[in-house]
């Protein structure tokens, strides 16, 4: 894994332990159950009509999710199960099953290790988080409300959410190093997930800020030549789905890792602090280097329409010049502290996602979904339902790609029913935003390699997140919108 963090390498004799023991004769039976449910249900898709690489892949995925959820199987040896059995059990061919290592989230994962390495041996790093623990050290439900607020404001100015959590990481990482929350502190792992799951789920609120809204966006103006504003956008979604969901966020992360802040002793005798006056020495070239450094890779993404050259491609542009002429990371160094597992996840989340949409797993849900009938329902019903249909596309296709499958079916779910069609519209947002499962955010996967996440952990977040915002964010939206004038509940 592509990491520096400490604690992975902490873990890894757990994570041995683990893989060695899993295939003891006590822990048959895991294996045994998974495989069953996966085949009853490809025996229930073949019923339903699913056939050749559709029907394959649905099954494969499946059986993998499975194990990813339950952490049966240790994270890097599922994601290579993946990979071998679309390879050999599907027709879809090299380029779609490894299209992850080919991706600019992959390089982006790796880039984002050497800048975060970077921002620990410069200092720079420690510099920023010593700043923001000023503000926000003082309390461990200030610092979680203070980074998802930073999540979502970056949001605002960078239209990336690969590109904020690359950031984000490194400094989440060198805040709690300075407020005392060391690796094995539950408040270590509430503050990264917080920060990471605010940065893909607030974001929704926000026209351009994301990847899944930009798709909705452009096929609702190419399907529907509804063109959404920036400005009706925002205030339709903000106010519930980034303040509300926010809050839910901060809470979740409170319960389930409780901590409390604990400033390290002698903090102000760090190397960028003046130990007589408690004040902030000058910035070493090499801080200054590598700030030049983030500030070009910053320009270069937030240029990207013009110039039309990956976050990811960028970014490894960045870590060159880290590990080369800035002089910023030692080769030798970074190559010692470099763990492939979670490359391998990201590589297999990619191709998961693109081996869904080859092998026509979404098409085939059309007719079905072209079925559904919401005209005989009243508003209420109406809402909730597309509410649960665009939490399932997540689950089926993740994210990024359920917007692709559910705008071209607002028309169809418009006739007759008793919501408008920029309602209709909408309400996938609530939907997409609800991340119950880590691989559902491909984003979501990269904080978890760069900051070394455990799938238990992320899981366990997600899952109670996702069920709060159900009883929380959905209810209010709807009351919202029925204010605003977007919505009739009766």
């Amino acid at each position: 894994m592509p990491t520096v963090n400490p604690s992975s390498s902490a873990r890894a004799p757990v994570a041995t332990a683990t893989a060695a023991d899993t295939f003891a004769p006590r822990h048959l039976w895991r294996h045994a159950l998974l495989a069953g449910i996966s085949a009853a249900a490809g025996l229930g898709l073949y019923a339903a009509g699913l056939r050749g690489d559709t029907l394959g892949v649905a099954v494969i995925v499946l059986f993998c999710l499975s194990y990813w959820a339950t952490g049966w199987l240790p994270d890097f040896l599922v994601s290579l199960v993946l990979m071998f059995l679309l390879a050999t059990c599907t027709s879809l061919g090299a380029s779609v099953v490894f299209s992850g290592f080919t991706s600019s989230a992959f390089w982006l994962v790796f880039s984002g290790a050497v800048i975060g390495m970077a921002l620990g041996v410069t200092g720079l790093g420690e510099r920023v988080a010593s700043r923001l623990a000023d503000h926000c050290g003082h309390a461990y439900g200030i610092a979680l409300a203070g980074f998802v607020t930073i999540a979502f404001v970056l949001g605002i100015v960078m239209p990336s959410t690969l590109g904020r959590i690359a950031i984000l990481t490194p400094i989440v990482l060198s805040f709690c190093e300075r407020i005392g929350l060391t690796r094995g502190r539950p408040g270590r792992t509430g503050l990264l997930l917080a920060t990471a799951l605010a940065s893909c789920e607030l974001s929704t609120a926000i026209l351009p800020a994301n990847l899944p809204n930009l798709v909705m966006a452009g096929t609702a103006e190419t399907v529907l030549g509804l063109r959404l504003g920036y400005g009706e956008y925002a205030i339709a979604l903000v106010p519930v789905l980034a303040l509300v969901r926010g809050a839910v966020l901060v809470v979740v992360a409170m319960r389930l890792f409780p901590d409390r802040l604990t400033p390290l002793a002698g903090a102000t005798m760090l190397d960028n602090v003046d130990t007589v006056n408690n004040a902030p020495t000058a910035m070493r070239p090499a801080e200054w280097r590598l700030l030049a450094a983030l500030a070009l890779m910053l320009g270069l993404w937030l240029t990207q329409p013009w110039h039309h050259i990956a976050a990811g491609w960028v970014g490894l542009g960045v870590a060159l010049l880290c590990l080369g002429p800035l002089r910023l990371v030692n080769p030798d160094a970074f190559l010692k502290q470099v763990k492939l597992a979670p490359l391998w996840f990201v590589a297999a989340i990619i191709g998961l996602t693109a081996a869904v949409d080859h092998a026509g797993l979404a098409n085939a849900l059309h007719p079905v979904l072209s079925r559904l009938d919401l005209a005989q329902m009243p508003g209420a019903s109406a809402y909730l339902v597309l509410v649960a249909l665009s939490v399932a596309l997540t689950f089926l296709v993740t994210s990024n790609a359920a917007p692709a499958l559910y705008t071209p079916l607002v028309p169809t779910l418009a006739l007759g029913a008793p919501l408008g069609v920029k309602a209709i519209l909408l309400t996938q947002a609530v939907g997409i935003s609800t991340i119950a499962l880590p691989y559902q955010a491909p984003p979501l996967v990269l904080a978890m390699a760069l900051a070394g996440i455990g799938i238990r952990d992320a899981t366990r977040y997600c899952v109670a997140s996702a069920l709060i915002a159900l009883v929380t964010v959905v209810p209010l939206t709807a009351l919202w919108w029925q204010l605003i004038g977007l919505l009739r509940l009766h």
